[in-house]
């Protein structure tokens, strides 16, 4: 069921990031996953009919790519995010490591 979140509440955002790479990743069934912001939507759960939940969503992910943590394909005509089992989010986000929210607000914040 997707549901509308606050979107002025960055934690909030931050939360459903968590919880849709989280799902992500969980079901990965090779070493690398690939996906849209839409898609962190679609498995956090959430509307995905907001374009500003987008733009949010696309904010945290590049920061993610400014830090290494994960790498972006543009070969394509949509912008693809790209995280593999080397990264130390993916140890994070597979074994639901409590310090992956901190880890995202410290990378996010400006």
């Amino acid at each position: 069921m997707n549901h509308r979140f606050n979107v002025s509440d960055f934690r909030t955002v931050l939360k459903t990031v968590y919880a849709g790479m989280a799902k992500i990743v969980g079901e990965a069934r090779g070493s690398c996953v690939s996906f849209t912001p839409r898609r962190v939507l679609e498995f956090g759960g959430i509307d995905t009919t907001m374009p500003i939940a987008l733009t949010l969503v696309k904010h945290i992910l590049e920061k993610l790519v400014e830090a290494g943590l994960m790498q972006r394909d543009d070969s394509r005509a949509r912008v693809r995010y790209v995280l593999c089992k080397n990264s130390p989010l993916w140890q994070k986000l597979r074994s639901g490591d409590d310090d992956t929210l901190k880890m995202l607000e410290e990378v996010t914040a400006e």
